[in-house]
C-alpha cells in the first residue's frame, strides 16, 4: 500500500511541474535521508541542538537550491532563513528550558514502561531539536514564496522605489501567513486530537490540561513554528528589497 501511495506521489508530481517534478520528489527523499541521520548522529551523543541547526540548514539548502535553483531569489531566502534560525534558536532554547517541558509526560508512561530509562540524552535538547525541525518547512515555504514574488512585483514594475518594495514585501507576507498559521493549526490539532480525546475520557480539567507537559510541548512548537514564519516576512522582505536594489544599481 505504501509503494501505491508512493508511485502515486510521484506521478502527481509529474503531472503538476514535469521540469521539477522529479527534483522536487527526490528533495523529499533526501530530507527524510537527512532526518535519519541527524537522529543517528544525536543517538550516538553528539548535540542535538547542533545538529539539528545543521540539518535544518541542509534540509533548506536543498529544498531552495535543488528544486528551484540557484538564484538571487534562493540565495536571499536561504540568508533569511539563516537569520530567523539563530534568533528563535536562542528563543527556543530560553523557553524550553524555563518551562520544562522535555521528556515524555505522564500519557506516555505506559508506551514507555517496558523501555530502560538509562538512554544517556538529555531531554531538554531533545525538546530544543523538535521545535527547529518542526518550524523549518513552514518558515522556508513562506521565505521563498515572498522571494519570488518580489521579484515578480520588481520585473513587472522596476521603477518602484526601496521603500515601496518593501511594503509590497510586507503585503505579500501578510496574505502568505493568513494561510500558513491555519495550516499548521490544522496540523496541530490533527496531530493533537488522540490526546484530546484522553483529556476527555480521562475527565481531565482544563488547568490539568493546560499544565500536562504534553499539551505544554506541542503548543511551544506551534507557537514557535508561527513565530518562524512571522519573523522570516519583514527579514526576507528587507533583505530581498536589499537585494534587488544592489542589482539595479550594477545595472545601471
Amino acid at each position: 500500500m505504501n509503494t501505491i501511495l508512493i508511485i502515486l506521489l510521484f506521478l502527481l508530481m509529474i503531472y503538476i511541474d514535469k521540469k521539477r517534478g522529479v527534483k522536487l520528489f527526490l528533495s523529499l527523499f533526501f530530507n527524510f535521508l537527512i532526518l535519519m541521520i541527524l537522529f543517528y548522529f544525536i543517538a550516538i551523543g553528539l548535540n542535538p541542538i547542533v545538529c539539528s541547526l545543521v540539518g535544518c540548514l541542509a534540509m533548506s539548502y536543498i529544498i531552495l537550491f535543488f528544486v528551484n535553483g540557484e538564484n538571487l531569489k534562493t540565495k536571499t531566502s536561504f540568508k533569511s532563513i539563516i537569520i530567523v534560525l539563530m534568533i528563535l534558536a536562542l528563543l527556543i532554547y530560553i523557553m524550553t528550558t524555563l518551562s520544562r517541558v522535555a521528556g515524555f509526560g505522564y500519557e506516555s508512561f505506559e508506551e514507555i514502561n517496558m523501555f530502560s530509562y538509562d538512554v544517556k540524552i538529555d531531554f531538554t535538547n531533545i525538546a530544543i531539536s523538535l521545535v527547529l525541525i518542526s518550524l523549518i518547512g513552514a518558515t522556508v515555504d513562506a521565505s521563498i514564496a515572498i522571494s519570488s514574488a518580489l521579484f515578480e512585483v520588481y520585473e513587472n514594475n522596476k521603477k518602484l522605489s526601496k521603500k515601496e518594495l518593501f511594503i509590497s514585501g510586507m503585503n505579500i507576507g501578510k496574505d502568505i501567513l493568513c494561510t500558513s498559521v491555519n495550516t499548521l493549526l490544522f496540523a496541530f490539532l490533527a496531530d493533537f486530537m488522540t490526546l484530546v480525546i484522553w483529556y476527555y475520557k480521562g475527565h481531565y480539567s482544563f488547568l490539568d490540561i493546560i499544565n500536562s507537559k504534553t499539551f505544554a510541548s506541542e503548543f511551544i512548537r506551534i507557537m514557535f513554528s508561527i513565530s518562524g514564519c512571522l519573523l522570516v516576512i519583514p527579514i526576507t522582505s528587507l533583505m530581498t528589497t536589499k537585494a534587488i536594489t544592489n542589482l539595479k544599481e550594477k545595472q545601471k
